[in-house]
């Protein structure tokens, strides 16, 4: 089947634009487009990429189409993102048609394991409230909160809440529940609490992929997303300094 330059161009922005929105890197995203776009025969392709923008151009002997995408939101889901690299390995072997590939992208939106991810949001603040030097008992809420975090971020990434808002009001969540918690007995440290909860907000992958794009050329990109990092974690220590302040200890 023949596909027209702006099919091809389509079909390829959509793979990127999907991966953009799960997480993927900047680098990554560019060398897809041009990857795909060469396996349905295109040999004239320029893509230019940010964590907010996709810009790309093909052209053959009589025609030339370019085509933006503009991303709003970007919500890091590293199963979704394996399965549109895996969607884009297959277009590459075999070409598939623009309805076929936006299924594909609409399934692998799909790949969510609900138990797996809450049990990791238990587990992980249960170990960090350890590692931190906090008790069995501190650890033990820890992962009640990490419960809640987990019923807000499902809701929120129903509602595509920008991630800042998103990290301010949870962070402010946790200390105000830390600050309950604490009431219960003098055994039960809130801040122990408090720091094994916000490691489940810490912008760690943002600001590796960040300084991975750079060293790929990529600066612009990676410092968009670096700042973006960076307010990130501003709107954590906004929202546990909020929940202190309220309850008395700042």
């Amino acid at each position: 089947m023949n596909y027209t330059l702006t099919e091809i161009l389509s079909l390829s922005l959509d793979v990127g634009e999907a991966m953009i929105k799960c997480g993927g890197e900047i680098s990554r995203v560019e060398d897809t487009i041009q990857r795909i776009c060469k396996s349905y025969g295109v040999s004239y392709i320029e893509v230019y990429a940010i964590n907010s923008l996709i810009l790309a151009t093909l052209r053959d002997d009589h025609t030339s189409v370019t085509e933006s995408r503009r991303i709003t939101y970007i919500n890091n889901n590293l199963l979704e993102l394996e399965a549109v690299n895996e969607l884009s390995r297959e277009i590459c072997k075999q070409n598939r048609s623009r309805k076929e590939i936006l299924q594909k992208i609409e399934e692998a939106k799909r790949v969510k394991n609900k138990s797996l991810i809450c049990f990791g949001h238990l587990l992980a603040a249960f170990s960090f409230t350890l590692f931190f030097q906090g008790s069995y008992l501190d650890a033990l809420f820890s992962a009640c909160i990490a419960f809640f975090i987990y019923l807000i971020r499902t809701y929120f990434d129903q509602k595509r809440i920008n991630q800042i808002v998103y990290n301010f009001i949870v962070s402010f969540i946790i200390g105000f529940l830390a600050l309950c918690f604490s009431k219960i007995g003098s055994l039960i440290h809130f801040d122990k609490m408090i720091i094994g909860d916000i490691m489940l907000l810490i912008p760690g992958l943002s600001l590796f992929i960040s300084i991975h794009d750079i060293f790929k050329g990529d600066t612009l990109s990676g410092t968009n997303r670096f700042i973006e990092g960076v307010f990130l974690a501003l709107s954590i220590a906004g929202g546990i300094g909020l929940s202190l302040l309220l309850g008395g200890l700042l």
